[in-house]
């Protein structure tokens, strides 16, 4: 509210009162949004256009405005149309619908909150209010055993929004979170806090359902308040460790430390490659606009970018590369799929002591201690493969390993050939070559940190494969060559004679130079592969100079018919 308002408001809100009976209160939903600290006019938090004026509520503690959405016209579904386009229909027959709305100005406790009702969540400006404050406080409410429901999203390649419930009362883990490579944005579970009633769900707001009035708000306000600034219970401090930044001025901020990477030119902490999971038999490369004559680039790499977009002596920016398309072609020099080249940049910056990764156009923030303990994991559990692999200066990652296998008769081929085990579909290629019978290497070049992650994965669903399922050594032995056969495929091996080899082709320091969330899912690859039994190794790979020198091509022209 304008403050030359304030006097108006102070005098018309003396005219509103509420009479109840305390012994008969009714039940009521309420979503409860915080605004970020500042002292904002109502205009900024709300949308006003689409408000009826605005009406003020007597209450105790604070100030407080109502604002109702502006109704349309009452109108039957489109749908009906269907019909009544075809014949004349009785008058009435669908009905009308309505869709009411409204949100709840409370300024107390020196903070301003919005509570809607209905549809009134569309009124509120999103850039105004504090990302997960539900959610905190939610966290800092349930009883850590009696959780109902868990909303989730995963920041691997590919990343999945998914939610797990339950029938009854259970535990964080017990709804299948993964702490290191899942990120939670709304939980649900059983309230230990009398004002908030019995159960409390959060994300970016917080909902409870009680017998309340407006008088009792302030306390829930309150309440809700120093449970969004406490520190998280011991059970769930492992939320803090990645988090999507979702706030605009730290994400603004997080961007402009980028631009001052870029004006440096200090590509080594910025990579540009696939944000998800490409098809490469259909993809002929990458263009970064639709004209035959620019070519066809083998892999990503930010030079090319940067040439493409003629910079010269000008330094890469942010608006640049959201304003950059990259392009996946066919060998018909057709767009089968494209990205902003913002999309496709992973980066990490550092900024007030927290680190803060870009991955397909999303910011997340690690926190310090997360961060080395990924690292502390990872120098101790993972070795150093002990035997050199031949330089990669292939376009194809299935050429080099059909070079190594033919190169050295230690190395036996297992690239493309792929076990069935539960249908057409359901199959595993269980790596890429085996070296003396008890190393099993899986390759990749390193283009994008999805495709590590892509690979982290593979190697240990082969692996977990191969100790559990008899069925799946059975037809993987027939792909073996005699000397490293099984004789027994019915009994489960002895993996602590085996070794799983991450082979990847980079000019990186492994894995310290390795990007955070490909770290991550190393570490959780490795930490699963250890726990069978394996031992987990990891093997730089030296690529030829003369390769990147080769990554464009130039399409040929075909007559069309």
């Amino acid at each position: 509210m304008k403050p030359e308002d304030r006097s108006t408001f102070e005098a018309a809100s003396s005219k509103v009162s509420f009479d109840f009976d305390a012994t008969t209160l009714r039940q009521h939903r309420l979503t409860i949004y915080l605004a970020k600290e500042g002292d904002w006019t109502d205009d900024r938090l709300i949308d006003l256009a689409s408000c009826k004026p605005a009406v003020p509520i007597n209450v105790h503690s604070g100030t407080a405005t109502l604002y109702v959405k502006t109704e349309k016209p009452k109108t039957s579904p489109a749908w009906c149309q269907f019909f009544t386009s075809h014949q004349a229909l009785e008058e009435g027959l669908f009905g009308k619908t309505n869709t009411v709305g409204a949100a709840f100005l409370l300024r107390d406790h020196n903070r301003a909150f919005i509570l809607t009702f209905g549809t009134g969540h569309h009124l509120v400006n999103d850039d105004f209010i504090e990302r997960d404050f539900g959610l905190r406080v939610t966290l800092n409410s349930v009883e850590p055993d009696k959780l109902r429901s868990l909303d989730k999203a995963s920041y691997q390649s590919d990343p999945l929004n998914s939610r797990t419930q339950s029938p009854k009362e259970v535990g964080i883990f017990e709804l299948h979170v993964d702490s290191e490579l899942e990120l939670v944005y709304a939980i649900t579970g059983t309230s230990k806090v009398e004002v908030f009633g019995t159960n409390v769900t959060g994300r970016d707001a917080l909902t409870i359902k009680r017998s309340i009035t407006i008088e009792m708000l302030s306390e829930v306000l309150g309440e809700a308040l120093n449970r969004y600034v406490a520190r998280l219970p011991a059970e769930f401090e492992w939320f803090d460790n990645v988090a999507r930044v979702k706030d605009l001025e730290e994400i603004e901020i997080a961007d402009l430390e980028l631009d001052q990477v870029l004006a440096k030119k200090d590509y080594s902490v910025v990579l540009l490659g696939e944000p998800e999971v490409v098809d490469w038999e259909t993809n002929l490369g990458y263009a970064y606009n639709m004209y035959m004559k620019s070519g066809v680039h083998v892999v990503l790499e930010l030079e090319d970018l940067i040439a493409h977009l003629g910079l010269g002596e000008e330094a890469l920016t942010v608006e640049a590369l959201r304003n950059s398309k990259v392009h996946i072609v066919d060998s018909g020099y057709h767009s089968i799929k494209q990205w902003s080249a913002y999309r496709c940049l992973y980066a990490e910056v550092k900024y007030g002591g927290k680190l803060y990764i870009l991955r397909n156009g999303e910011w997340f923030r690690a926190a310090e201690d997360f961060v080395k303990v990924i690292d502390n994991y990872l120098a101790q559990a993972v070795e150093k493969y002990p035997h050199e692999l031949p330089t990669y200066q292939h376009d194809r990652e299935e050429d080099y390993n059909k070079f190594v296998a033919d190169g050295d008769i230690q190395y036996w081929l297992m690239d493309k050939k792929n076990v069935r085990i539960g249908g057409p579909f359901d199959k595993i290629e269980f790596c890429d070559l085996i070296r003396a019978g008890s190393d099993f290497i899986h390759v990749k070049y390193y283009r994008a940190s999805g495709t590590l992650s892509h690979l982290f994965s593979q190697a240990l669903v082969g692996g977990n494969t191969y100790l559990g399922d008899e069925a799946f050594r059975k037809k993987l032995n027939e792909q073996l060559p005699l000397d490293m056969k099984l004789a027994d495929t019915v009994s489960r091996p002895d993996v602590g004679k085996y070794m799983i080899v991450y082979a990847i082709a980079t000019a990186k320091a492994l894995p310290i130079e390795l990007p955070f969330f490909s770290k991550v899912t190393l570490k959780h690859a490795s930490k699963a592969l250890r726990t069978l039994g394996y031992k987990v190794a990891l093997s730089a790979v030296t690529v030829d100079p003369l390769l990147l020198k080769k990554r464009l091509i130039k399409p040929v022209k075909t007559r069309s018919t």
